[in-house]
């Protein structure tokens, strides 16, 4: 069957011809074919996938971990949700350990889920994962050549077919001719580097990462008599989250993985870590044993399986998506940062938006115009994920400003960016433009929150302490969960939505500023409360610019904040009336 029905099944020079041919077999590859085959079941596919199967079980790759955008592409729109259950480990959410030099890992202030939310999100293990997605997608008629390498991609100007040339597993080159091809080959980036679209993100950002024999858990740094530790996470599941150990510019994670292995990985700032101490195992051991001493002992007892580092893994492009019939998807797009576990939603994003361009193509052609729109989507949400952590690194040790950052960070996606994936906003013409319209001022405030924290994080009291925090019983937190992770909203539904949304990031916003305010100049906290209102688009810790920005002329309708700022300042202890560091001079007003 073939999806452009004025295409010929075979060209005149006796090359096969498809409706789309996908380079490269991986996650991404593996998952756009099946997508592609559940929303164009008459698309004639071929993959041609450098891997032969079965790939080891345990796969040494990276993107284990799951959040909302890929939970729900996996289960709801690859319609995997009973195989996600029974062959990969459920997620229990991001948790987050902030250590300090010399004390008990118990000690460490926490942020964690202690039950799962409603919707469900996946550890998953890459190389179980691909071996079932080759052999589903075969039962749903793609042509897949394993083994094989691809030595070329010749792009048709105007109409014509692409040319794709590669060598098969039996070392015979082989041609297929196309109306769309897909690179999904990973970092080798093959088009990108073809037609030199590649960009570079801004800091150097490097990756260490290895997999343990067995269950590397969390749990154990604590001994079993500290009940009241175990007992804030029932069932010892704090294993099931993505564990972060965070410390200054690093964070280490540890990851579980349906086979029963663990993976342990380190990434770090360049610009504070060198990557050449770590750049092999022993060094790696032994940059743990420095900085997240509880894990070492813990490697003791495990068989370490494999080692990788990466140096400035980070990247973008200045094109995904072509009118011409192309598109990049995975790591052949771009890559940020693996702090929030972005990588499938990226993918579930960029085979989403490729797809539906496939689809008009076949309906009514493509619109140069509606190319560059999702263009300019999946590009905008790789940036906006690099610019804010890679900007968070300075102060990833900093736990009051962690916390408040990564609140922060889930409101904002929880409101934003995953109702975009649960109900298509992205791909509906006119439920995008009904968001946009009502969420004016949406990446300023942003904008203005991280500007905030960055400006914070040099003059911070540390004030404010905490043990553990729920982040699911936070209360404006939960109802955006609740609210906006849900399917099947109309426009009207959408909108109203989005416009409550406003309210409470803005709201949000100006509670961390009074907190903010509070740790590192308490004085001036009076000079505040004359003003009940506030504008949240002009908060900064510079008060001599207060004034000068705006910040006492509000252009939003008044209303009290109090609700924002009791459910914040009551997940931390109350300030010191002295802090065990004073603030340095105030800053001069920072431009990000």
């Amino acid at each position: 069957m073939t999806l452009f029905s004025a295409e010929r099944s075979e060209a005149c020079d006796g090359i096969p011809w498809y409706d789309v041919v996908v380079c490269g077999g991986g996650l991404a590859g593996a998952t756009f074919s099946r997508h592609l085959r559940r929303k164009q079941p008459d698309a004639s596919v071929l993959t041609i996938d450098g891997q032969t199967y079965p790939v080891p079980p345990a796969a040494h790759k990276v993107g284990e971990s799951t959040v909302d955008v890929a939970g729900f592409y996996f289960s709801s729109v690859l319609g995997l949700s009973e195989y996600m259950a029974e062959k990969h480990l459920p997620k229990l959410g991001l948790r987050y350990f902030f250590g300090r030099a010399g004390e008990p890992f118990a000690n460490a202030p926490e942020i964690g889920l202690s039950a799962f939310p409603g919707r469900s999100t996946y550890q998953i293990d890459r190389g179980v994962l691909e071996n079932d997605l080759y052999e589903m997608n075969l039962k749903a008629g793609v042509e897949i050549a394993a083994g094989s390498k691809v030595r070329d991609i010749d792009l048709g100007s105007g109409t014509a077919s692409h040319l794709v040339t590669y060598v098969d597993g039996t070392g015979v080159t082989r041609s297929a001719r196309c109306r769309w091809v897909v690179d999904a080959m990973g970092r080798a980036r093959f088009l990108q580097r073809k037609l030199g679209l590649q960009r570079a993100t801004e800091g150097r950002f490097n990756a260490a990462w290895f997999r343990v024999t067995g269950r590397l858990d969390v749990e154990d740094f604590v001994p079993d008599d500290q009940a009241e530790w175990h007992e804030r996470v029932p069932g010892r599941r704090r294993r099931l989250s993505t564990v972060h150990l965070m410390g200054p510019g690093y964070w280490v994670w540890l990851i579980p993985l349906g086979s029963g292995n663990t993976s342990v990985g380190i990434v770090t700032s360049g610009e504070l870590h060198d990557i050449d101490s770590m750049s092999s195992l022993p060094g790696a051991v032994e940059w743990l044993e420095q900085h997240e001493p509880a894990v070492v002992p813990a490697l003791a007892h495990h068989e370490v399986l494999d080692f990788l580092a990466v140096r400035d893994y980070s990247y973008t492009s200045t094109q995904v998506l072509s009118a011409d019939r192309w598109g990049c998807v995975g790591e052949a797009a771009a890559f940020a940062d693996p702090f929030y576990s972005p990588g499938s939603n990226m993918i579930a994003f960029e085979n989403s938006a490729l797809i539906e361009l496939i689809g008009e193509d076949a309906r009514s052609g493509l619109r140069p115009e509606r190319v560059e729109e999702l263009n300019r989507f999946v590009l905008g949400q790789n940036d906006w994920l690099a610019y804010n952590i890679h900007s968070s690194y300075s102060y990833f040790g900093e736990p009051l400003i962690m916390a408040l950052s990564f609140i922060w960070d889930t409101l904002l996606s929880w409101t934003t960016a995953t109702p975009q994936m649960f109900n298509g906003i992205f791909l509906d013409e006119e439920k995008a433009a009904a968001v946009r319209a009502a969420t004016p001022g949406l990446y300023t405030l942003a904008l203005q929150v991280k500007r905030l924290f960055k400006q914070w994080e040099r003059t911070a009291r540390r004030g404010r302490d905490f043990r553990f925090i729920d982040y699911y019983t936070i209360p404006f937190l939960r109802e955006a969960y609740e609210r906006n992770l849900v399917e099947g909203k109309s426009v009207a539904e959408l909108v109203d939505d989005h416009r409550h949304s406003m309210t409470v990031l803005e709201e949000v916003a100006l509670a961390i500023f009074l907190i903010a305010v509070e740790d590192t100049m308490p004085e001036r906290r009076a000079d505040l409360d004359k003003h009940p209102w506030l504008n949240a688009w002009a908060i900064g810790l510079d008060p001599e610019q207060w004034r000068a920005d705006g910040l006492f002329e509000p252009t939003t309708p008044s209303r009290s904040f109090d609700r924002a700022y009791t459910s914040l300042t009551a997940l931390f202890d109350a300030p010191s009336p002295e802090s065990d560091t004073a603030p340095s001079a105030l800053p001069i007003r920072l431009q990000l």
